[in-house]
């Protein structure tokens, strides 16, 4: 049996899994911010929907990709919520298309080739790891998934060797898919740079025009959100920003980091945040220490997207520390929807980790597979906790929406209280989903004098 099919097949199993799971225990009603698609559904249906309404901040963040995916679901199935977790699956397949196109490099130019499954069945199951329950079961965080498939993509072009014109172009769609879905995808910004100027952006003409390229794209992202920032219609921003002189805001924002890049691994035992990541920090740097000292010809070329994808996920977390840390301090970074993002860091740990195990024959190596072994073995010891937190509060969402399909607008306000957060108003937004008949109205039970 060939490794290509066994590889694909090993992902395929961890894609499946993932899929029944979202599909069997998805949100069946909008919960929290999703609430806030509504509107924009209604105005799409009376006909008022402007493009221009889908670049309005969200916090601090642009969610159009998001919304352009959202409704049209929404058009298509009547707002069926199973259709988003769909989405959020096959849309994480699609970014893992690119991660297979950076490790199957990879494992070429390094000789790593019988560590084919290892790599790949790690890829896979962090890609797809069942502690984004939070993110796969909940419609509006389909949004996060074209954020982190938008990396893997931008990543993967511009590390596809020298510079070129197609490549940078399809990195700069795929960077703006990212950017214009999460706040996160900012982070790709200087990781275009360095990568650009890493694959010899400065040896010719043609990579020249590239960074010229993405010096633009970078400016107009900027103007549009300057532009954006001065919009009324943002839902609600950032009120302040720590101060970057305060040797404490700077502790606690990369202690914040910290956090949200190990929250992958140890969200379970948060006191070992910091260690764990020194831990993944330690054998990023062994890695390439190993790697340069056997294929010294090749290090950059074959690490450098690795290095971008940890990159991104520490990026990813200082980004959200700045918006976050002041207000909820440093353990709100093990928010369990953060996972998504933090994962990048593990995935290039274990892969040139695993290049590097597969290279090195001096002691050292027995060190790398025993805390490659142990990390692996806190991952699955993240799992469960948060899929059984998910999952409960997905049949408590259930249950509520079943009592809203069936009673409202007579439903008691504490029955439904678990979709919405404190002072949120849905009162109008219920109305026009029962009026379109779609999300939990949808087969809903006809009105009781319809029924006679």
């Amino acid at each position: 049996m060939s490794t290509r099919f066994l590889k694909w097949g090993l992902v395929g199993a961890l894609f499946a899994v993932t899929l029944i799971f979202s599909l069997t225990y998805f949100y069946r009603a909008p919960f929290h911010d999703h609430w806030d698609i509504v509107p924009y559904f209604d105005r799409l249906q009376g006909g008022t929907l402007a493009f221009s309404d889908l670049f309005a901040l969200h916090g601090n963040h642009w969610h159009a990709s998001g919304y352009l995916v959202q409704l049209g679901l929404a058009q298509a199935t009547g707002m069926a919520h199973w259709a988003e977790s769909l989405a959020s699956v096959l849309v994480a397949g699609l970014g893992f298309v690119a991660l297979a196109r950076i490790l199957d490099r990879s494992l070429e130019l390094f000789g790593a080739n019988r560590l084919t499954l290892w790599v790949f069945g790690f890829g896979a199951f962090f890609l797809f790891s069942l502690d984004q329950a939070a993110n796969w079961l909940w419609g509006w965080q389909v949004a996060v998934f074209l954020n982190i498939t938008g990396a893997l993509w931008a990543i993967e072009r511009l590390s596809r060797g020298a510079p070129t014109l197609l490549n940078t172009f399809l990195g700069i769609l795929a960077a703006a898919v990212s950017i214009y879905a999460f706040g996160t995808g900012w982070a790709l910004i200087p990781i275009g740079f360095a990568l650009l100027f890493t694959y010899g952006a400065l040896k010719s003409g043609e990579g020249m025009t590239c960074l010229i390229l993405w010096t633009a794209f970078t400016a107009l992202l900027l103007w549009h959100f300057s532009l954006a920032l001065t919009d009324s219609s943002a839902a609600y921003t950032v009120d302040s920003t720590p101060d970057f002189f305060d040797p404490t805001a700077i502790l606690g924002l990369i202690d914040y980091a910290i956090n949200f890049v190990a929250s992958p691994i140890v969200r379970f035992a948060r006191d070992s945040a910091l260690v764990c990541f020194l831990i993944g920090a330690g054998l990023l740097i062994w890695s390439v220490w190993t790697l340069n000292g056997v294929a010294k010809e090749k290090i950059w070329q074959g690490a450098a997207p690795f290095l971008a994808l940890a990159a991104y996920s520490m990026g990813a977390g200082l980004l959200t520390a700045i918006g976050r840390w002041e207000t909820f301090g440093a353990k709100h970074a093990f928010v369990s929807r953060y996972i998504s993002f933090g994962t990048f860091f593990w995935i290039a740990v274990f892969a040139l980790a695993l290049f590097a195990i597969a290279r090195n024959q001096n002691a050292s190596r027995k060190v790398a597979i025993g805390a490659v072994g142990l990390l692996f073995v806190m991952k699955i010891g993240n799992i469960p906790s948060v899929v059984q937190k998910t999952v409960g509060l997905s049949n408590d969402i259930k249950t509520a929406a079943h009592i809203l399909a069936e009673d409202y607008p007579d439903a008691a306000p504490e029955d439904f209280s678990i979709l919405h957060q404190p002072g949120q108003e849905i009162g109008p937004r219920l109305d026009m989903l029962k009026t379109q008949q779609v999300s939990l109205f949808r087969a809903a039970p006809e009105a009781e004098e319809d029924a006679q």
